[in-house]
């Protein structure tokens, strides 16, 4: 009876044996991997690095020394404009404070010989700073009728020409300093858990041939509940001026990266139990399960530790619905 029962294990053993499955492989890779996240944005100056230039007062646009793309210096003149308004109450407050120090020179004169009080002396002194202090800021705000640029940069725009009148506050010049500039971009909570200030990205912008540096360097500290997202803003330097402000932009920003590991296809990961699990192919076609952590992920590409060697014969593809001791036939391998 039992030579029986094993004969016919035997030859149900050789039943299974001969069915095979069909399925795709490849070989377990032993290599460098980056894990990263994908953003979009816009390119904008950093904060001080653009300036939107207006008139001081009403006025006539004397001359205009800049035109569009114009490359300008921090103190370079690039609108004059002709204010009879500040000119004159540039002088009235000239005067006030001159009469201001005269009247406080003639209490300072009384109060030696005894004739005035401390108080009347102190109070003429308080005029007369307060004077010369609203004749110097009237002096200061005349200047501005020859607008200089505050920053280094170049002209985004001229909103004005001469002979032009323009009101206070109107208008005038817009400078951009782009010699750096920022990838402001909304990130999902998701991936925006991986992020941390000083990571490295490599920014696209739209149109350009190769992508630019740059570095993480602010994180919004909370996610918007409407858009679960969050503000993410990229540094990026541009010493050749090749970026413009204003561009969008596509951002990949390395989150880790892992030497020397064993990395296989996402496809060749099935789920078994609990466990992420692969199939390796040993020399007679058989596939073994075997259990693995997953770690990074770079596209298709995903580190895996456990029990598996770099060489390794693995399933890629059709792993679904194997079981351990199971024979395969490939019917493709990867990269073929």
């Amino acid at each position: 009876m039992l030579a029986l029962s094993a004969c016919r294990m035997s030859g149900g053993d050789r039943a299974v044996a001969e069915v095979r499955v069909p399925v795709s492989i490849g070989s377990v890779l032993q290599d460098t991997i980056t894990s990263e996240v994908r953003v979009v944005g816009r390119l904008a100056p950093v904060p001080g690095g653009a300036a939107q230039l207006t008139s001081p007062a009403d006025a006539v646009v004397q001359r205009v020394f800049v035109q569009v793309g114009d490359r300008v210096n921090a103190g370079t003149i690039l609108v004059q404009l002709d204010s009879p308004e500040l000119q004159t109450r540039a002088e009235e407050l000239s005067a006030a404070a001159e009469v201001a120090r005269q009247d406080e020179q003639r209490q300072s004169d009384l109060y030696s010989q005894g004739i005035t009080s401390r108080k009347q002396l102190q109070e003429r002194q308080a005029s007369a700073r307060a004077a010369e202090s609203a004749a110097r800021a009237a002096k200061a705000l005349l200047k501005r009728a020859s607008v200089a640029s505050p920053i280094r940069g170049a002209v985004q725009r001229v909103a004005v020409q001469t002979g032009e009148r323009v009101e206070s506050g109107g208008m005038l010049v817009e400078v951009v300093d782009g010699s750096r500039l920022d990838l402001v971009a909304q990130v999902p909570a998701a991936p925006l858990a991986l992020l941390r200030v000083g990571q490295v990205a490599h920014v696209l912008p739209e149109g350009a041939a190769a992508p630019a540096e740059g570095r993480v360097i602010a994180i919004a500290p909370a996610v918007d509940s409407l858009t679960n997202a969050a503000t993410v803003i990229l540094r990026v330097p541009n010493a050749g001026l090749a970026l413009r402000a204003g561009t969008g932009a596509v951002a990949t920003i390395v989150t880790g990266v892992q030497r020397d590991a064993l990395i296989v296809p996402d496809s060749a990961l099935v789920l078994v139990g609990d466990a992420m699990t692969i199939f390796v192919i040993d020399a007679d076609s058989v596939a073994h399960a075997r259990s693995v952590r997953v770690g990074l992920r770079q596209g298709n590409r995903v580190e895996v530790t456990g029990d598996l060697k770099a060489g390794e014969l693995i399933v890629t593809a059709n792993a679904f619905g194997l079981s351990d001791g199971m024979r395969v036939t490939a019917v493709a391998k990867a990269g073929e």
